[in-house]
């Protein structure tokens, strides 16, 4: 296979197994880097990572003094390593292993052994998915130009078009938990990677803002873009939280009906009832039919005082089931009556099913 039309520059792989990085090795001569570094030390590697500009990193999972979970998680901890791809190369194809490299922010997840067509597969999308914003990036380089030669209101010009489809981060972070949901890693390690990119972006553009407004000497817009910027900052904290969240959901609780339903659970036990309310949002869209995300949703609204909104989600979640019993009891909270039985009972087996189902998610 041809791979020179696939620029990269440095390669490094990191693993204790000989054997196993001499394959890597092997299978890399097709994309021609002009340099590759082996270390089986991760400490060594991490140092080599930070002073030099490294394309692509590939990791085994047993390094000599630490395993490459540990590794991943300190290269993500680092703000000079968080943009390198960090491609996992393994013959652990346990389902918690790949969570776990998921939720700490691989690039890729190879398993061994692998054909070369897998193992180019995953080390092009890792390298791809770090250029996702590439136009983007130098559209901000050149509005900051734009700053320090006092053209502010070409450079607000330039900053406010970045910034007009802010909810992409959002719209690929729940495609990324959809894709964990269908166990479709790969597209999930893409999403997810997308989504810390484009919110990366967003802050930037903010920042942009901020400071071409105060070249103006307009204060307060100054402010106000400063303060959007260290949202978006707080919007990925919560997405990364919540990713990490949902993905231990997965894992540890396998029989849940609904993974985006449990996850709204939780979240609002927290008290994170906006993203308690978005994560049900995200359930309906598995299964709308379920009572117990229309019962969850309106407690959230009745927590955050829209008591409107709560009566509505109610409704619906006993038109779905009118025998829902701790549905019924919050009808009568929000309307001061009984819920006027419309519909016919459940069956006796249907009801318990019900009954054990709410329980598990309440």
């Amino acid at each position: 296979m041809d791979f020179s039309p696939i620029l990269l520059d440095t390669v490094v792989i990191v693993g204790k197994n000989e054997e196993n990085a001499r394959r890597d090795k092997r299978t890399l001569a097709a994309f021609r880097p002009r340099r590759l570094e082996l270390f089986a030390s991760g400490e060594k590697a991490l140092a080599f990572l930070v002073a030099n500009r490294v394309d692509v990193v590939l990791l085994d999972s047993q390094l000599e003094d630490m395993d490459g979970l540990q590794f991943l998680r300190l290269t993500r901890r680092d703000m000079r390593l968080k943009d390198v791809p960090v491609v996992m190369v393994t013959a652990s194809s346990q389902r918690d292993k790949v969570l776990d490299a998921i939720a700490v922010g691989c690039a890729g997840y190879i398993l061994r052994p692998y054909s070369e067509e897998t193992f180019a597969k995953h080390v092009l999308r890792a390298c791809q998915v770090e250029r996702v914003t590439e136009i983007e990036r130098q559209q901000i380089e050149d509005a900051r130009e734009m700053v320090a030669m006092g053209n502010f209101d070409d450079a607000i010009e330039a900053f406010e078009e970045i910034i007009s489809e802010q909810n992409m981060a959002q719209k690929y972070y729940d495609m990324g938990c959809r894709c964990l949901v269908r166990q479709k890693y790969g597209q999930a390690i893409i999403a997810f990677k997308k989504a810390i990119k484009i919110n990366d972006l967003f802050a930037e553009a903010y920042k942009g803002l901020a400071d071409a407004y105060k070249g103006k000497g307009e204060i307060e817009p100054f402010k106000r873009y400063m303060q959007k910027a260290a949202e978006v900052h707080a919007q990925f904290n919560r997405m990364e939280e919540t990713k990490e969240l949902f993905i231990e959901i997965l894992k540890y609780d396998a029989n849940t009906p609904n993974p985006f339903n449990s996850l709204g659970v939780k979240l609002r036990k927290s008290g994170d009832l906006a993203g308690a309310l978005h994560a049900y949002g995200q359930a309906l869209a598995l299964t709308p039919e379920d009572e117990n995300i229309h019962f969850n949703m309106s407690k959230a609204y009745y927590f955050m005082g829209d008591t409107d909104r709560a009566k509505a989600s109610v409704e619906k979640a006993l038109h779905l089931n009118a025998g829902f019993d701790e549905g019924r009891k919050l009808y009568r909270k929000l309307f001061g009556r009984e819920y006027p039985r419309q519909a016919e009972a459940p069956a006796a087996g249907d009801a318990i099913s019900r009954a054990a189902h709410s329980m598990r998610d309440l």
